[in-house]
């Protein structure tokens, strides 16, 4: 092969991957910031503008923050095994309170949000339709769920950890057989957890307007409770009520059923 040709075999193969790869791809992350949700073509089908759509599965990054306009969403998912890193960044209402939602988890299964800061949501943090498997980890949200939401809404069988949740209508609202590990949740105002059918363990509930735990009605499954710190939760009465049972002491002031 010719020099000239080898020149050109290479612009060849270089336009195929610019083709195949957004132009934010880096070391197979695609990368995502406020002028790339304006301009659009994140994944196939996602158009100009909010909500960002991630339409296949792979690895996401924010490079910046995001601020989501009145009535809308930040980022939709409709594809199983995808990671959002907000590496550190911030998705946000704005203005405050207007916005729907930060990320909105589609009938999805194995989704990860992970590493960063949601808040001033009017609707809710995350919220994870009917996928299973989901994970949401070291996410902070503040004044991150609105009425009837919450922080983080729904999900079967996720996995919620290390996240610090304040000043939500709800913390983590309607998580079925969900593991809630390690959280810190304040100032909800309702409850800190609504659950059922789950394990909740080796968190901290403390200052929430309603009961710090609250397992969902008789007919779903009961969930175990153990190792948690719930005080000053329901105005300093009862910290904990409905269909739960202790896996492991408590300290609750006052004292756990």
């Amino acid at each position: 092969m010719t020099p000239t040709h080898a020149l050109a075999a290479a612009l060849a193969v270089a336009t195929i991957a610019l083709a195949v790869y957004p132009a934010g791809a880096v070391d197979g992350e695609i990368l995502i910031d406020q002028a790339a949700v304006n301009a659009g073509g994140i994944t196939p089908g996602d158009g100009a503008g909010f909500p960002a759509l991630i339409n296949r599965s792979g690895r996401y990054k924010l490079s910046g923050n995001l601020r989501v306009p009145a009535d809308q969403d930040g980022i939709e998912v409709h594809a199983n095994d995808v990671t959002i890193d907000l590496n550190g960044f911030t998705i946000s209402s704005n203005p405050p309170g207007e916005a729907r939602g930060g990320v909105f988890v589609r009938d999805a299964d194995r989704v990860r949000i992970v590493n960063g800061t949601i808040t001033g949501f009017g609707g809710f943090g995350v919220y994870l339709a009917e996928g299973e498997f989901d994970v949401v980890e070291n996410i902070r949200f503040v004044s991150a769920g609105g009425p009837f939401w919450g922080a983080i809404y729904n999900g079967r069988q996720a996995r919620i950890s290390n996240n610090t949740i304040t000043n939500s209508s709800f913390g983590i609202v309607a998580c079925r057989g969900c593991l809630i590990e390690r959280n810190i949740i304040t100032g909800s105002a309702f409850y800190g957890i609504s659950i059922s059918g789950g394990v909740v363990v080796g968190n901290v509930i403390v200052g929430n307007t309603q009961d710090g735990l609250s397992g969902i009605g008789t007919n779903f499954p009961k969930s175990g409770y153990g190792s948690n710190i719930l005080v000053g939760n329901n105005g300093g009465n009862h910290q904990v009520h409905g269909n739960v049972f202790q896996l492991h002491p408590n300290f609750c002031d006052p004292a756990c059923p």
